[in-house]
């Protein structure tokens, strides 16, 4: 029988919890307040020192608890950290296919243009692996490494041929170059 009813029994506590929240919610009726003669007699020995005493504590502002304000001035100093180090970590890669301009400063070799393909020994960490050297269809091959987040270092495989240099930005690098046989020189790059 109740399961019957038990959709109008609902539909009833409903109605009187929304017909009730409105009046739980305004404010208890004061106190009635007590005439100036009630309280001298009720307060006799207070009545005459009240204001004196009033007026030599004086108003006392509550001590504000400075932690939270401490505690949010280092979670945004902290967050702002966190997001310059993120946005100045720029990570350089040189894998796929370059073009390269060898500019000799050693007296009696030609300067000449090649393309290097850069593979990663590992696509999570591109930071060494191998390339492939084209200069008018002479391939050699060799290996590259970082030696710091910017810094990069090229050997062939007979490690006759040195270049190190840096990135300028993501698609741009440059640096210089030294052979076994003493000739040297300079060398840009820009990826393809």
């Amino acid at each position: 029988m109740i399961k019957r009813w038990q959709r109008l029994i609902a539909m009833v506590v409903t109605v009187a919890f929304l017909a009730l929240l409105p009046i739980s919610s305004l404010p208890l009726p004061a106190a009635p307040a007590l005439s100036q003669d009630e309280e001298a007699l009720e307060c006799a020995d207070q009545a005459a020192n009240f204001i004196e005493k009033e007026q030599q504590v004086g108003y006392q502002a509550k001590q504000k608890n400075i932690l939270p304000i401490i505690l949010g001035v280092v979670a945004v100093v902290g967050g702002i950290a966190i997001l310059v180090i993120l946005l100045a970590k720029v990570k350089y890669d040189v894998s796929g296919v370059w073009e390269f301009h060898n500019d000799y400063t050693t007296a009696g070799s030609t300067d000449y243009d090649s393309i290097w393909t850069f593979t990663p020994y590992e696509n999570f960490d591109k930071t060494s692996g191998t390339f492939e050297r084209n200069v008018k269809g002479t391939i050699s091959k060799g290996r590259f490494y970082f030696v710091d987040k910017k810094i990069v270092v090229f050997q062939n495989t007979d490690v006759s041929e040195q270049y190190v240099g840096s990135f300028a930005n993501k698609t741009t690098m440059s640096g210089t170059f030294q052979l076994t046989s003493g000739a040297e020189g300079n060398w840009t790059a820009k990826k393809k």
